[in-house]
């Protein structure tokens, strides 16, 4: 295994082990508004290294348990925008024709319009998501690029001489679009899932920190910087950690990404 391929997956087996193992990782609960003997928005110190935020809560456990939601909403999300994808792009490549056309013309509709515009709207007509609907909403507009890649590897592949021979031996189609197509294409969706991840955990963010993804009090990495938006200045550590985080988890999914291209599909050109 190459370098460039180990750091980054080292660092998101990290990530998956924090959110894992959040709730024992954590000093405290991240929801949990002490009575007694704690100073809201106290700098990080020894007891508390991440700090508290205005209602004396522990930074470091709402970060820890962050990253269990922020992660979770994008593996989830991407897991449904990979199987929606990869339904279309393979249906509309596979079948070819006029199924083809009209369903690439659909594609080419739900491209041209912005995916930010369409979360932004959804979410302030739907008002406060529960968490299985922005789950949902992000997967849901985000297969379109993974259908575009599945549906040229599926179309490239349906003619190539082992398919042509799966034919003549008697395969039905669907055997052969399930069994001797599709593993072709696993390089080109693993590559796809992983940058997607990165952009999801973005987006996630930036709908938590305007208020219209997790909501409070549940703790996101999104959420925890709207909470101390509003003092970045005289309370920084409120706003760094969670950045910090959200950075880093998205560097390391790209990374991952761009490794496993030259990895697993040298040929695919970077989006």
């Amino acid at each position: 295994m190459s370098r460039r391929l180990l750091w980054p997956l080292a660092a998101l087996v990290v990530f998956l082990i924090i959110a894992a193992g959040a709730p024992w990782l954590s000093p405290a609960a991240p929801n949990a508004i002490p009575t007694e003997g704690i100073i809201a928005s106290s700098p990080p110190s020894a007891a508390h290294p991440f700090g508290t935020d205005p209602s004396g809560r522990d930074v470091l456990s709402r970060v820890l348990h962050g990253t269990r939601i922020s992660l979770g909403i994008a593996l989830l999300s991407v897991a449904i925008a990979t199987t929606v994808g990869t339904l279309f792009g393979a249906l509309s490549g596979w079948i070819g024709g006029r199924l083809d056309a009209i369903l690439m013309r659909l594609l080419d509709v739900a491209l041209s319009v912005p995916r930010v515009l369409v979360l932004l709207c959804v979410s302030a007509l739907w008002g406060a998501l529960p968490l299985p609907g922005l789950v949902l909403l992000l997967g849901l507009t985000g297969w379109y690029d993974v259908a575009r890649l599945v549906r040229g590897d599926v179309f490239a592949l349906k003619d190539r001489e082992f398919v042509v021979a799966a034919r003549a031996m008697g395969t039905g189609e669907t055997r052969v679009l399930w069994r001797h197509v599709l593993p072709h294409i696993w390089p080109t969706l693993v590559v796809t899932a992983t940058l997607g991840i990165a952009h999801t955990i973005a987006l996630e963010a930036g709908l938590s920190f305007l208020g219209l993804g997790v909501q409070p009090p549940q703790a996101s990495w999104g959420s925890i910087l709207s909470d101390g938006s509003a003092m970045v200045s005289s309370r920084w550590w409120i706003t760094l950690f969670p950045g910090i985080a959200i950075v880093s988890a998205v560097m390391t999914c790209n990374a991952l990404g761009d490794a496993l291209r030259e990895t697993l599909a040298p040929g695919q050109v970077a989006a």
